[in-house]
């Protein structure tokens, strides 16, 4: 119940028929208008659910939003920006709302058209069932692949006063976000002036849920939201110089990463969650670029996923990245163990990284020069599954 960890949230999830079977039906509701930030997919095909919540969201202020797995309502036409109106303005009557307070988000099989009449039909068993326990069953309702509920939440004090963060993600296949990633949610209680949690959303999403990749495909539907409905009742933070402005944004950054690293360790079929660590870069976001071309490596993925030493890959992965470095300046490490140093191989235990590259965690660690900035990457193996799962994705 993350979703709903902060005062003033309720949720529920429920099937209403859009899948064969499981919950694909959720609606998160702030008791309140609350402050509404989001980032969405750089994809040129986007989901009309997409392009109608990014509209609403130029506000800054959303209600509430109502989510569905099991169909992405993209390359609908337009069909499907009437269809999620028509959910909308029915949500919004029911809920005695302005329906343009209300966003929607979607996930699931691309070329469908949303079963309207179904999930009309399902809306008043959707709001009846609203409560703070019922948040888990939101965050069951918008999984597809994904094999775990993948959720986080925290607290800090802060004048006087108790700020909750909860935060929750569906997403295991169709992951190499730009700009956002999957579905993600995410609440809290602060009073927080709509721009800083704008600039604090970037500043999070920047260094965890863009830092991760699964498969290099990027999705059509891809959205990250926050609300802040200030019930937490703190004096408003106006100034990202604030010193609770700077304790948000940090306790929001650490939940994006723990959030990101639960995403990619449910990549679809994977067995093993990388981190790739690159330190000596020049800049924090050329870190970041250099870590996930290399966490994104298909060779490197399978090679991780067949227990192979083959930190050559790693080699190939980062030359072909765009971002400038030495070769003769690299060290590879595989958890403690150096296996590369100037850019040529050394000797090292052979047993010791085996047993490295058997844990289910994988980290890596590649020193690429003598720049002060460090940046992380998270992905996982590549495996047989994977396959498996996406050639029989439609049946």
């Amino acid at each position: 119940m993350s979703i709903t960890f902060p005062k003033g949230f309720f949720a529920n999830g429920i099937h209403c028929g859009i899948k064969k079977e499981g919950l694909d039906l959720g609606l998160l509701i702030s008791t309140c208008v609350a402050k509404a930030s989001g980032m969405f997919t750089t994809n040129q095909v986007k989901s009309p659910s997409v392009v109608i919540t990014s509209e609403r969201l130029k506000l800054g202020i959303l209600r509430g939003i109502i989510a569905n797995s099991g169909c992405a309502n993209a390359c609908t036409g337009n069909q499907g920006f009437l269809d999620a109106e028509a959910i909308l303005d029915e949500l919004g009557s029911l809920l005695k709302e302005d329906s343009k307070l209300l966003g929607i988000a979607s996930t699931g099989v691309i070329g469908k058209r949303l079963p309207v009449d179904k999930i009309l039909e399902g809306l008043p068993l959707l709001i009846d069932g609203l409560s703070k326990e019922a948040g888990t069953l939101f965050e069951r309702a918008i999984m597809t692949t994904d094999r775990v509920v993948k959720e986080v939440q925290t607290s800090f004090f802060y004048n006087g006063v108790t700020v909750r963060i909860g935060a929750c993600a569906k997403g295991s296949g169709m992951i190499h976000p730009n700009l956002a990633t999957l579905l993600c949610f995410i609440t809290t209680d602060m009073e927080i002036d709509k721009e800083l949690l704008k600039i604090a959303l970037k500043s999070a999403v920047d260094v965890s849920l863009n830092a991760i990749t699964i498969d290099k495909d990027m999705s059509t539907n891809d959205s990250v939201i926050a609300l802040a409905n200030g019930k937490a009742d703190n004096i408003e933070i106006k100034e990202t110089s604030e010193k609770g402005f700077v304790l948000f944004r940090d306790a929001l950054k650490e939940i994006m990463i723990e959030l990101a690293k639960k995403i990619a360790k449910d990549g679809e079929g994977a067995e093993k969650l990388i981190e790739v660590e690159v330190i000596g870069a020049e800049t924090e976001e050329q870190a970041i670029r250099m870590a996930r071309a290399v966490v994104g490596s298909n060779l490197f993925k399978s090679a991780i996923w067949g227990k192979e030493i083959n930190w050559g890959r790693i080699m190939s992965s980062l030359g072909a990245n765009p971002d400038p470095f030495d070769p003769q300046k690299v060290s590879i490490f595989f958890g403690d163990v150096k296996l590369v140093e100037n850019g040529v191989g050394i000797d090292f235990d052979e047993h010791r990284v085996i047993k490295i590259l058997e844990g289910k965690e994988v980290p890596i660690k590649i020193i690429v020069g003598e720049g002060k900035a460090r940046g992380r990457a998270w992905g996982c193996d590549l495996t047989p599954d994977y396959v498996f799962i996406n050639g029989s994705y439609l049946s």
